[in-house]
């Protein structure tokens, strides 16, 4: 491209010059030639004039020195031409005396309008003829060579050649030297751009060029395009870093409906596989068509907000979304959309969640609630007055009483929990000591039902780091429900199982076991398997679900097994606490 564009030049210019050389001489050939015909035209007229008067053509002695004489005078060749248009005279040897000349254009004109001229070749050369007529009758024709290029520089074109090859020779020289700093500067110039290309924005010309005035503006562009670039890089990396983390997911379609951009997000919530650019939306996803909604926001003014259902991995169950889409407008044209993706399913099951909790605590509030108001409008009917029934009623009374303060005591624990505000102490516990404190505490409760309690053995004290309430509560309600649920004659086992970071607490019995349908829910609240048989031993359903709760908090996880009929095991792992322990062991040996 470099050399082209110098040898482009050079070659512009040589043409010009040669141009303006050529043109020049014509006009000055051309010039010539015209002051060579007025010249020779006033030479034909004079000697038409002459030869009108002249004496010698009277004797054919005398016409042909004559004529020879005047031909050498006007330095001219001559010709006389009788009234019957036959040469008499003509100073060429060739032309002979009786040829017809009236063929002549030159000599035609002249017997027709008394003069004329005419060019032609004779003896390879342009000659101009030009011919008079005579008073007397006839015609006399003069003509000269004319005037070629090589005669405006002194009969030869050496010169005109020679300042031709100069100039060029000249031209040549400025070319190899402008191609050379020309070959400089855009190899620098390229090598910088090559470097931007390959994204090395730090790179710039070499050194030998840098002094060069005229690429000052590049080194200075080449230095704001690396900042802008490098500011767009920073802006590049922290969308897609936002776009990639987000739980949202985003798509963007242009006016053809037309994938441009979904992120990872977004594929995994529209269930989209394999690659998405360039494709219409309603191929995209096999699980939902978004293209209505699409449309429907393009029309809008404002973020236009909807909910779609879609199929769950290829299930009939339907997962809801929520759409929260604007157009995309260049001016006031709009060249598509964009949607964000929001999972709502958690959203819509704590809505239920919360409607499910207000029924059942409406629920348990209200049947113990009935039972205090009948029983009591039954004593003030007259049943008062008779001490063995009131004695009774009483008796369910306080049973109900206690029930419903069961309920409120495990509701607002668990509402304390799931609001995380409750600032609760933490301290070093000994998780075997306190199973055993509850176990022996719960042993009334287990002989009055002929159930057998097991206490944990450990060989050493266990640690682990909570608060003391809520693992007592997490015992008690384990360990409860283990005897409320089990057989006559059956038995409850305690087991503790320390590990290097954590400790396992198993709490087993040989009860009536749990269905396998209801373990996904069992920590559910207000749960139950046996709703009739849960009341009737005064459970709230709040139990299980206070003890994950309390497990959670911990870092701790819980898992149930259970087989119908033959029981059930509740495995808890809690990170196991060494603080103070460590600190014992180091001391002993610094003693030692």
């Amino acid at each position: 491209m470099r050399k082209w564009v110098a040898w482009t030049a050079t070659c512009v210019c040589a043409a010009c010059f040669l141009l303006f050389t050529i043109g020049s001489t014509r006009t000055m050939q051309k010039s010539q030639i015209d002051q060579f015909s007025s010249h020779l035209e006033s030479t034909g007229r004079l000697s038409a004039l002459y030869l009108g008067n002249a004496v010698f053509l009277d004797s054919e002695e005398t016409r042909a020195d004559g004529f020879r004489a005047l031909s050498e005078a006007i330095d001219c060749g001559l010709s006389l031409i009788d009234e019957d248009g036959k040469v008499v005279y003509d100073t060429r040897s060739s032309v002979r005396a009786g040829q017809n000349a009236l063929r002549d254009e030159e000599v035609s004109l002249a017997f027709s309008e008394g003069e004329g001229t005419f060019t032609r070749k004779y003896s390879g050369k342009d000659y101009l003829f030009a011919a008079f007529a005579l008073p007397q009758g006839g015609a006399v024709r003069v003509f000269a060579e004319k005037p070629t290029a090589g005669a405006l520089y002194g009969g030869s074109t050496a010169p005109l050649t020679l300042l031709c090859i100069l100039f060029l020779g000249v031209l040549l020289l400025w070319a190899v030297i402008v191609n050379h700093s020309c070959t400089r500067l855009t190899d620098g110039v390229a090598s910088l751009m090559n470097a931007f290309a390959e994204g090395n924005f730090e790179a710039r010309l070499p050194a030998s060029l840098q002094g060069d005035g005229r690429l000052r503006k590049i080194e200075e562009a080449a230095g704001r395009i690396e900042d802008q670039l490098n500011r767009q890089k920073r802006r590049n990396m922290a969308l897609a870093e936002v776009m990639n983390s987000t739980q949202s997911g985003l798509i963007a379609v242009d006016d053809k409906m037309n994938v441009i951009l979904l992120t990872p997000a977004g594929k995994s919530l529209l269930g989209v596989m394999g690659a998405y650019e360039s494709l219409p939306i309603s191929e995209v996803s096999k699980d939902v068509n978004l293209e209505p909604v699409m449309r429907e926001a393009m029309n809008q003014t404002g973020v236009y907000t909807t909910e779609v259902a879609i199929r769950s991995g290829g299930q009939r169950a339907h997962k809801p979304l929520r759409l929260y889409i604007s157009a995309m407008k260049d001016g006031d044209k709009v060249v598509g959309a964009m949607a964000l993706l929001e999972d709502v399913s958690e959203l819509r099951r704590l809505e239920q969640m919360r409607t499910d909790f207000a029924a059942n605590v409406s629920h348990e509030l209200k049947t113990p609630l009935t039972s205090i108001k009948g029983f009591v409008e039954t004593l003030q009917a007259g049943a008062i007055n008779n001490p063995a029934m009131a004695e009774k009623f009483l008796n369910i009374i306080n049973m109900e009483t206690d029930r419903l303060t069961r309920l409120i005591n495990d509701i607002l624990s668990i509402t304390k929990m799931e609001s995380g505000k409750e600032e609760v102490s933490l301290s070093r516990l000994r998780l075997d000591k306190m199973a055993t404190d509850v176990c022996e505490m719960l042993h009334f409760h287990a002989a009055e039902k002929k159930v057998t309690i097991h206490e944990p053995e450990c060989a050493e004290p266990i640690y682990i780091w909570g608060n003391h309430d809520r693992v007592e509560q997490m015992l008690i309600n384990l360990i409860e429900n283990a005897v409320k649920y089990n057989k006559e004659g059956g038995s409850v086992t305690v087991s503790l199982f320390p590990g290097r970071e954590n400790v396992q607490l198993l709490v087993s019995d040989t009860g009536i076991g749990i269905p396998e349908e209801h373990l996904p829910r069992l920590f559910e609240r207000f749960y139950r398997v046996d709703k009739g048989r849960s009341r009737a031993m005064g459970g709230t359903g709040l139990g299980l679900a206070i003890v994950k709760h309390i497990v959670t908090s911990m870092n701790g996880l819980i898992e149930v097994h259970s087989k119908f009929g033959e029981g059930t095991e509740f495995l808890i792992t809690l990170p196991r606490y060494y603080g103070e322990d460590k600190q014992a062991g180091e001391a002993k040996k610094e003693e030692e």
